[in-house]
Parts: C-alpha cells; sequence; structure tokens
C-alpha cells in the first residue's frame, strides 16, 4: 500500500584507515549522554525459554532470588487478563567493566538517574501475544507531585514510582508491573548466549554533536555484512544516538538521534531475545547462564511473584520475538524550549491513536457489529506501507516513513515517487484493502485522499 521506518543502514572504517568527511552535519544542541540501556523486553521471554531448560522447583528456587522492592502507582491485575509492564534500567556503573567507563562514565562522575528511554510492554495472556512501545525521553510532561514540566526522563530521578505515576497522569497508561536491570544486564545477557549476530548494509560508526570527531559510544563496525556482537559491542550499538554510515566515498549521518536509537534497540532486543529463547530451549547450560544473569541482574516491584513469573513464562512459551511489533510515542519536536533546550510536545490525538493500537494488540481481531455482523479492528502492524515522495521536497519520503514506523506500521520501503506536486497524502489501495487503508489515512498528518489502485495486489 503506497503511501520507509527504514533507518539509514547501520559502519566504521577498519582500523588504522582514513576516510574523507561527508557534507557538514546539520547543527544539533548537544544533550546529555545517554545513562542505560533498556533490556527488560527479553525478561519474560528468556525466563520462558529458560523454564523450558530446567525442573520447577529449581526454576522457582531461582527466581525466588530475584531483588524486589516495594513500587507505588501500580494497579493489580488478575495473571489470566492484560498486562502492561514497564521495563526501564538503572544507571548505576557498579559493577561494569572498567573499560567501560570510557564512553559510559564511571559510578563516580554520573550521579543520580534518569529513564532515558522507557520501554512499555503489552501482553495478552488470552492470545500469547506481545507489543512493546517506546516513551521518547526528552517528551514534556507534567511530573507527578509537582507543580512544574519536566522531560520524562527526570521522572526517574527518584525512583520508579514517579515515572510509573507521570505515565498514567500524562497519557492514561495503567501500569501493572516494573521491571529494571542494571547497567551491565544487556552485556551479560548477550555474552551468555555467545554473542548476536546482526547485518550492516554499510560500516558503520558512533559520532559525536557536530563536527563530530569524536566516538561517544565506542561503537566501531569496520564492513559490511554479518558481525556477531558480544556484550561490549551490543552495548555501544544500542546506546549510539549520532549514528553514522560509510557510502559513497564518505560518511553519512543518519541524523535521526534518540528516534533512531529506539529502533536500533528494538531491532536488537528482538534479535537477542530470539537467541535466547532458541538457545536455552537446546542447550540447557545456555538457559541455566540465562537464568542465572536474571536474578542477578533483574529488579522487579514486590507484586510480581515467583509463581506470576513461570505464569507468565509458560504462557508465551510460543511466542516468537521477533514477531513483536512496537510502537513510538508520536510527537512534536521544538527547539530552544526555555531552559529545557530541545524538548518533544506530546501529540494528544496521535498519541492516544498510538496508545490504544498499542494497548489493542493481541486481543481478538472481531467485534460484534450491529445486525449481528463483525467488523475487524485492524492494528497498524498489520498495514504494509510503502512511501513514495510525490511533493518533491528532498529527504520528505524518509521522515515520513520513520514516522509511520514509529506509529507502529509496517514499512516496506521508501523511494522517489513518479510524479510531484501533490499538496496532499495519497493513499492507494488495492481492492479489498480499504479497512487498511482507512487506519493509515487515520495517521496521517493533512489532507488524505483514498484511492482504489486495481494494479497493486
Amino acid at each position: 500500500m503506497p503511501i520507509d521506518d527504514t533507518l539509514a543502514p547501520p559502519g566504521t572504517p577498519p582500523p588504522g584507515t582514513t576516510l574523507p568527511e561527508g557534507p557538514a552535519e546539520p547543527a544539533e544542541r548537544r544533550r546529555r549522554w545517554p545513562k542505560r540501556v533498556l533490556i527488560g523486553l527479553i525478561v519474560l521471554v528468556v525466563l520462558a525459554a529458560v523454564v523450558a531448560g530446567g525442573g520447577y522447583l529449581y526454576i522457582r528456587n531461582r527466581l525466588d532470588k530475584i531483588r524486589r522492592v516495594p513500587v507505588n502507582g501500580i494497579q493489580a491485575q488478575a495473571i489470566s487478563e492484560p498486562e502492561n509492564i514497564l521495563l526501564t534500567g538503572s544507571d548505576s556503573r557498579t559493577g561494569q567493566p572498567a573499560g567501560a567507563a570510557s564512553h559510559f562514565g564511571s559510578s563516580s562522575l554520573v550521579a543520580g538517574q534518569r529513564s532515558d528511554v522507557i520501554i512499555l510492554l503489552h501482553i495478552d495472556p488470552r492470545t500469547s501475544k506481545a507489543a512493546m512501545m517506546s516513551i521518547p525521553r526528552d517528551t514534556l510532561v507534567k511530573l507527578a507531585g509537582t507543580g512544574h514540566s519536566a522531560k520524562i526522563n527526570d521522572a526517574f530521578n527518584t525512583g520508579p514510582s514517579q515515572l510509573i505515576e507521570t505515565i498514567t497522569q500524562n497519557f492514561g497508561i495503567t501500569i501493572n508491573h516494573y521491571a529494571a536491570v542494571d547497567f551491565t544486564g544487556l552485556m551479560n545477557l548477550t555474552d551468555a548466549v555467545g554473542g548476536v549476530c546482526m547485518n550492516f548494509p554499510y560500516p558503520v560508526k558512533d559520532g559525536s554533536p557536530p563536527p563530530g570527531y569524536a566516538n561517544e559510544s565506542g561503537l566501531s563496525i569496520p564492513t559490511a555484512g554479518q558481525h556477531m556482537l558480544d556484550g561490549n559491542t551490543a552495548l555501544a550499538f544500542v546506546r549510539s544516538r549520532y549514528y553514522r554510515y560509510y557510502k559513497d566515498g564518505y560518511w553519512h549521518s543518519e541524523g535521526t538521534g534518540d528516534i533512531g536509537r529506539i529502533v536500533r534497540q528494538h531491532e536488537f532486543l528482538r534479535a537477542l531475545a530470539s537467541k535466547a529463547v532458541h538457545d536455552s530451549k537446546h542447550n540447557p547450560l545456555t538457559a541455566n547462564a540465562l537464568i542465572n544473569h536474571a536474578v542477578n541482574d533483574l529488579t522487579v516491584d514486590s507484586g510480581l511473584s515467583s509463581s506470576d513469573i513461570l505464569h507468565l513464562a509458560l504462557q508465551f512459551m510460543a511466542l516468537n520475538p521477533s514477531q513483536i511489533p512496537s510502537w513510538t510515542l508520536p510527537y512534536r519536536a521544538v527547539s530552544g524550549y526555555g531552559s529545557l533546550g530541545d524538548v518533544l510536545l506530546p501529540e494528544p490525538g496521535p498519541d492516544q491513536q498510538a496508545i490504544a493500537a498499542w494497548e489493542s494488540y493481541g486481543a481478538p481481531t472481531s467485534t460484534p457489529a450491529q445486525g449481528g455482523a463483525t467488523t475487524t479492528t485492524l492494528v497498524p502492524a498489520s498495514v504494509r506501507v510503502q512511501v513514495l515522495n510525490g511533493s518533491g521536497v528532498p529527504g520528505q519520503a524518509a521522515r515520513a516513513a520513520a514516522s509511520l514506523r514509529a506509529a507502529g506500521f509496517t514499512v516496506t520501503s521508501y523511494s522517489t515517487g513518479p510524479s510531484f506536486g501533490h499538496t496532499a497524502s495519497v493513499v492507494s489501495y488495492a481492492k479489498g484493502a480499504l479497512a487498511q487503508a482507512r487506519t493509515l489515512a487515520a495517521a496521517v498528518r493533512g489532507g488524505v485522499v483514498l484511492r482504489e489502485d486495481p494494479a497493486l495486489s
């Protein structure tokens, strides 16, 4: 269905090679470097795999050793009903490898904590489906329990309770459980499965704010192709915010900042979770290593018992992590917002559409309609979209594709359209795909023209 969240491809030159820099990058305000990586997405998936690799009593005994803390703002829910789990991470540098301090900061240099990236996991035990949604760290919100507004990452500075209450207060999302990992959790789990293989169409590296001569996260992939990422490289990959790739003789800036980083995190977490599930089912030693790391690196709310975790794990044994859809909460970027600098302002209408699509994922797809008929409720992830630039404005297809993918649509590609001069978006759809077209049109800003195209399949 023409109307890509395909980011500029993942790279870095071979060691010792000097490559020319490309055109100057657009100016970007320097922001505080992110202080944590979220790997909570895989918690239930990994535990589901681990259950397959060991005895019930042993697993139950290990799960009882998970650190549990009291958290305010959580609303209890029956384990058989859909739940929303807030997944975040601690920025504590305690226990991290000595070499990591050069890129991520040491415990003596980095004080306090903020939730730079927030992932919400929606799980529906009725259908064994799961979906995730990210809230960008710079989203401007009213902080719960205070009379002022700030970026949502500040809400985590005093712990998870204020963050949970802030999310519920601003977006109406009920949080049923909370899970967090410490700073080394991602590295430990990646190494426990022997690394994660990812494909890079181009050499890639991390940069820094313009002029971009430094490497903030230490990411360096010198050649195109498949690379096995160990724990340290994985951490650098998912933390890279100044992502660059080498093509046509010089380095290109991806230019998507935190939003691109969210997409890469989602992609890596799917790959890590898939490998964890596969290897655990076939190798009990891997399963045991994963559960040991999960126990050591994981903190959950005191209401999430070992029995609840086991129930959810068994319920999601058949879940394929690579098929978990994701959304990013829509926003409007504003530069120089007073003392807060660059912020992302919530978009109430699109935000609620994205939240509704995320929370309805996994629910029964048919609902009764008048007259006894049924009407299909579509979620964005079920709609495949090809983006064509018909305006003549350079880069507009890429930006539109990124926005649509952030809203949960499956974007297959983006490119220049066959003609320019369009003043409204045109959604062309195949015969019988009107429901998909309407779902897409509802997410597109401005005027939209629906047009059935018999040439489309």
